[in-house]
């Protein structure tokens, strides 16, 4: 069959998206943001005040690099920001951190509410830059020869932007009603960022809704919360001439089939359990963008695990079309320049029709999201094993039980047979130690491993904390009088660092060691290295937990060590780390300890605890 023609990137972006004809070759939308912004000389925070200097500096990237988009803007914060008493912080080398959720209780959200219907709707300045970003870009000629897409926050992702996440979760929970109502206005604000976008000649806006990933909300729960509004979000940009994406991040495999009929163009994402999976449930519905892994693959490979994973990803997901190339999410200011290339450049040489088998052995490569990926976590659950299913061949001790009900109370998230095995205990002449270490801390740690094996959602931990709650007014006093001996004292402060705003992780490890008997200081987002050794200072702390989603947010875990070696209290702490930019081998060179989970940051502090006594 005869090569396709010659295509201009923008022309190869749709007819990857439309799947009516084929591309001439695999199209690659290489996220040039922040790191095309580096490229123009220009830190994050000077181009967000100044779209056409950031439509220059994203300009020389496309030069220098290649690819087939342009893309105006940086994040999802567009929508929340318009709204009275957001705080972002601009940040130097990476997307913007959210320092003050706008509306945190219903007191706040219904004078806002009252406000703008009475005013209406008010663009933030960087809606405004970005559409001069975007004006720029055209004016420089790229209207015609690459496609121009944009990110915009969607409409349930910027409501617990809006409230705070664990806020809004537990809103989903126990008043759905003003939950919707908060999302109901968050739709109309993304609805107005879109249409300015449109209005500035942007093609497509890319509806960044990572909220809506079951990794945070069951499916069901996404079916009446998320979808609604996607639907009707993505109605509005088609009635006004727009196109619109959907981008979800990490674990999405239950709701696949409800994206691809949310009104959407194109899919894109972290696919996991991986984008070949996807390709084979929705491909023929709905074209699909990504998934080269932005961390172990992009940052941390060599040019050659580039290469191999893009064709990997053509062979398995883009022989037919449909497939445009990108990272799963925002890459970082310091990617290297030779993986940069190594991604456009191999794209560009995979033509169509493809020859698979020109691609090479690719048996041993991987796609994100397989276990035998490099970036593919390893749970820290006690998988098979697991204490709460273990067979027993002989009758269980009525301390046996009062435990494993307080654990099928956890589990069940029944608070009412907290309290009644709880009393039950004590009436056994249990101590409370052994109530809460041996029977409901147990049974959030089995709560908690089900959720690392995509088997529970955050919704659930939550529940499962609350059933904790309930039964704890009753131990908490018996606990104070003995001193709190025979299990986990001490207390760790947690924070995620400077630059990061993803805070899902970090409050499941705020919960877990709590639900474990420490205290637990939680600094929230966006942590400067001096708040944390200075809450440390104050609390008398055993340990300090840094949650970091961004390569580029490192340093600030190093500069605490720095700090506290500088000082002379180097080994004063436990420090740990975590995070989708965490790893084992960043955590060993920096000097401290890395926890791959929430279980895992739980028996850091213990034995940490343990060795001290």
């Amino acid at each position: 069959m005869a090569q396709v023609p010659k295509m201009t990137g923008r022309e190869r972006i749709f007819a990857a998206v439309t799947m009516q004809t084929l591309p001439d070759q695999v199209p690659v939308v290489p996220l040039l943001m922040t790191r095309g912004i580096r490229e123009g000389g220009l830190t994050v925070d000077q181009a967000l005040r100044d779209g056409e200097a950031s439509a220059h500096a994203k300009a020389k990237a496309l030069k220098k690099f290649g690819g087939d988009a342009i893309i105006p803007g940086t994040d999802l914060f567009t929508p929340v920001e318009c709204v009275d008493g957001c705080e972002l912080d601009y940040l130097p080398y990476a997307q913007p951190s959210l320092v003050k959720h706008p509306t945190p209780t219903k007191e706040a959200f219904y004078r806002y509410k009252e406000k703008y219907l009475r005013e209406g709707f008010k663009p933030s300045a960087r809606v405004l830059e970005i559409q001069k970003e975007a004006r720029t870009m055209i004016a420089l000629g790229f209207k015609s020869t690459h496609a121009i897409p944009t990110p915009v926050g969607g409409p349930i992702t910027t409501a617990q932007l809006m409230t705070g996440s664990s806020e809004f979760l537990s809103y989903i929970a126990e008043d759905p009603e003003y939950a919707k109502e908060v999302t109901e206005l968050a739709l109309d604000i993304v609805k107005n960022v879109c249409r300015m976008m449109f209005e500035a000649g942007i093609d497509v806006c890319n509806i960044l809704d990572p909220f809506n990933s079951s990794d945070i909300l069951p499916p069901d729960t996404y079916r009446e919360f998320g979808l609604p509004y996607q639907k009707r979000l993505f109605a509005y940009i088609k009635e006004i001439g727009g196109i619109g994406f959907t981008h979800t991040c990490t674990f999405t495999q239950p709701i696949w089939r409800d994206i691809a009929t949310n009104g959407c163009a194109n899919f894109n994402g972290d696919m996991y359990p991986g984008m070949d999976h996807a390709k084979r449930a929705i491909g023929g519905q709905i074209s699909l963008m990504g998934t080269l892994s932005p961390f172990s693959t992009l940052m941390h490979g060599s040019t050659t695990d580039v290469a191999n994973e893009v064709k990997k990803l053509a062979a398995e997901v883009g022989y037919n079309g449909g497939l445009i190339v990108m990272p799963g999410c925002d890459i970082d200011w310091t990617i290297p320049d030779e993986n940069m290339r190594a991604m456009i450049d191999t794209c560009a040489s995979i033509k169509y029709p493809m020859d698979i088998h020109a691609l090479g052995d690719l048996s041993n490569v991987y796609l994100a999201g397989h276990p035998k990926h490099p970036g593919k976590r390893t749970s820290s659950a006690m998988g098979d094993t697991d204490i709460a299913t273990a067979k027993t061949h002989r009758p269980q001790t009525p301390k046996e039980e009062v435990n494993a009900k307080l654990v099928e109370a956890i589990m069940e998230y029944d608070g009412d047979k907290a309290i009644e095995w709880v009393k039950k205990g004590l009436e056994l002449g249990m101590t409370p130690q052994e109530i809460v270490f041996d029977g409901l801390s147990l049974g959030m740690k089995v709560v908690g491993d089900m959720y690392e094996r995509n088997e529970r959602f955050v919704t659930d931990m939550l529940k499962a904390a609350k059933t904790m709650d309930k039964a704890m007014p009753i131990l908490t006093p018996l606990l104070e009088a003995s001193g709190a001996d025979g299990g986990p004292t001490g207390t760790v402060v947690v924070g995620l660092v400077r630059g990061n705003t993803q805070d899902i992780g970090k409050n499941l490890v705020c919960l877990m060691l709590k639900a474990n008997g420490f205290k637990v200081i939680d600094l929230g987002k966006n942590v400067k290295p001096e708040q944390f050794i200075e809450t440390a200072e104050k609390e008398g702390a055993v340990a300090i937990g840094m949650s970091v989603m961004t390569n580029s947010s490192t340093v600030y875990i190093e500069k605490v060590k720095e700090m506290l070696d500088t000082s002379g209290k180097g080994t004063k702490y436990l420090l740990m780390c975590g995070g989708a930019a965490a790893s084992k081998g960043i955590a060993d060179k920096i000097g401290i300890k890395y926890g791959l989970d929430a279980n895992a940051a739980v028996a850091l502090v213990k034995d940490h605890v343990s060795a001290a006594a």
